[in-house]
């Protein structure tokens, strides 16, 4: 069944794309509980407070990411025939891309991050995702219409098990490539075999392509990312390096290509386009920075964390066989889990207990909607590599939560000596601020730029020619003139009382920011300031800025 030529079933306006068409038997999928809660979870969790016209939620961009998967794959299978991606393969990818979202708890990434972490879980909303996906793939109405593409029996459980693969797959990789280059081409294949097998069966390594498209654990560049970043750009307001034009250039220079390293069939793209990759992760670092992790938009969560865990007890959501469930506790159970969305915020400001873990939640809430939320008094940024314990011994790495940890010691030691000094009587030492950080990354590691893990093709594609190409990556000097040394970097800072923002407060402000700056040098997070040199009082008029300029230019021709 060739279902890809068929008329398609919706056509849905989208404000990035112009329109999503979805064919049947995908469409069916659309109106389950599970893809209909996506309603009610917003895109950028509560960056809504900060950025008012981020409001999307989770059903536009799953919808979006949908819609790239499906042309992608179409593309390939046109430019390519003999990749042989069949109607399966296409459906899987589709429905993968529809569905990679579906286990997001409320307020997104805060559900299974900072709540998650509090309440001492280690749930991911990935794992949440696989469940829902087997729970709607295995529906008796779902079954049916996917069966005559998917097949019965073994063959739809094997494609089942693919779909939640392309959302969930580790990265293939070799930990000694040399190692590995010296083998036979038959003890390669080998090699090849047993590690694919290792990892995934929904398909083989001929196949290995289709892995990279949803979710790309090797490198970051994948649909689910081109898609939020266009989106929750245009939504924000705040630009990046990543277009709609980057997008179509790149998905009109897309190829299967051979892994040099691995022999394995990978998505890759025109040398030409290493640009637009590049953007991919610059983009997503700006986003962060600017929009995800904005100052306040931090504060509000850490106020929601609070509320949601003094509250989480005393909501109850009914799952499997009648049976209740705290918040911190749906994630045990699918159809508990099915009953949160960001409506909980409405629930706790809503109740009428008078338990005094639901007040204090609710005075959480109300100061997030009052804007009682702090403000910024002081920031830098620090490289990941200087975040070391500079004991004299070992310089062991730290993470940014022990520097922020250092960093706040240090502070309220300088504060105090100040206080002192100036005898401010304890007004300086007893205000109170927060440490906060940012972790700004690229999607990779600290070191990595991901365009260093893209593969790309130099030269014309030919396309109906048999085996794909021999891809290639991109070479040293392009990494050390266009990429920084660390992909990632980290922000500092410290949240005030709004109050510091009076004008009687001023001085204050001065000095937390002074305390800030030396508490990050003193613990060589930062390289100390350069003093300028003493002004002389009569400088000499010859070594003026002018002067030389007039020096340099009667050397002209």
């Amino acid at each position: 069944m060739n279902w890809t030529n068929q008329a398609p079933k919706h056509i849905i306006n989208d404000n990035v794309y112009g329109t999503v068409r979805v064919p049947s038997p995908i469409d069916k999928i659309l109106d389950t509980v599970e893809f209909q809660r996506l309603r009610s979870l917003k895109q950028t969790g509560l960056v809504y407070r900060v950025y008012p016209n981020c409001e999307h939620s989770r059903f536009v961009h799953s919808l979006g990411t949908f819609s790239l998967a499906y042309n992608l794959v179409d593309k390939l299978r046109h430019n390519q025939p003999s990749l042989n991606i069949t109607p399966a393969d296409h459906t899987c990818v589709s429905v993968a891309a529809l569905l990679h979202d579906v286990g997001h708890g409320p307020f997104s990434h805060l559900f299974d991050g900072e709540f998650a972490k509090r309440c001492g879980s280690s749930f991911k909303h990935e794992d949440m995702s696989i469940r829902c996906i087997r729970r709607i793939m295995m529906n008796d109405d779902i079954k049916s219409s996917f069966e005559s593409i998917l097949g019965t029996g073994e063959t739809y459980e094997k494609n089942v098990q693919f779909i939640t693969e392309l959302i969930s797959a580790k990265p293939f990789d070799f930990k000694d490539y040399e190692s590995f280059k010296a083998l036979s081409d038959s003890e390669r294949e080998e090699a090849v075999e047993k590690e694919w097998s290792s990892l995934v069966s929904g398909r083989g390594p001929e196949k290995s392509f289709l892995y990279d498209i949803v979710s790309n654990s090797d490198n970051g560049h994948d649909v689910d990312k081109m898609d939020y970043l266009l989106r929750d750009s245009k939504a924000s307001g705040v630009a990046i390096t990543f277009s709609e034009a980057s997008l179509y250039r790149l998905l009109d220079h897309v190829r299967v290509v051979i892994d040099p390293n691995s022999g394995l069939k990978r998505i890759g793209y025109s040398m030409k386009c290493v640009g637009e990759i590049k953007s991919i992760g610059d983009s997503r670092q700006e986003l962060h920075s600017k929009v995800y992790q904005h100052k306040a938009v931090r504060f509000i969560e850490t106020l929601m964390v609070d509320a949601l865990y003094k509250a989480g007890d005393l909501l109850k959501y009914r799952g499997t066989n009648g049976r209740l469930f705290s918040l911190s506790e749906v994630t045990e159970d699918v159809e508990a889990y099915m009953q949160t969305s960001d409506f909980v915020e409405q629930e706790i400001l809503n109740s009428s207990s008078s338990d005094p873990r639901m007040i204090e939640a609710q005075q959480c809430l109300l100061k997030i909607q009052r804007r009682e939320i702090g403000c910024k008094v002081g920031c830098f940024e620090m490289s990941p590599k200087n975040a070391t314990q500079g004991d004299g011994i070992a310089n062991n790495e730290i993470g940014a939560t022990e520097v922020v940890k250092k960093v706040e010691e240090r502070m309220r030691q300088i504060l105090k000596a100040t206080d002192e000094a100036e005898g401010l009587e304890g007004k300086l030492e007893n205000i109170q601020f927060r440490v906060m950080h940012s972790v700004l990354g690229r999607g990779l590691d600290e070191k990595t730029h991901p365009v260093e893990r893209q593969i790309f093709y130099d030269g014309k594609p030919k396309d109906n020619d048999g085996q794909p190409m021999m891809g290639c990556y991109v070479d040293d000097d392009y990494i050390i003139n266009n990429c920084p040394r660390m992909a990632t970097k980290w922000e500092i800072f410290v949240m005030g009382d709004r109050s510091l923002k009076d004008e009687c407060n001023a001085g204050f402000i001065e000095h937390i920011k002074n305390a800030l700056r030396e508490a990050g040098e003193a613990e060589k997070f930062l390289t100390p300031r350069k003093r300028s040199p003493p002004q002389d009082e009569n400088p000499d008029p010859s070594c003026s800025v002018a002067a030389k300029r007039r020096l340099f230019s009667s050397h002209a021709p």
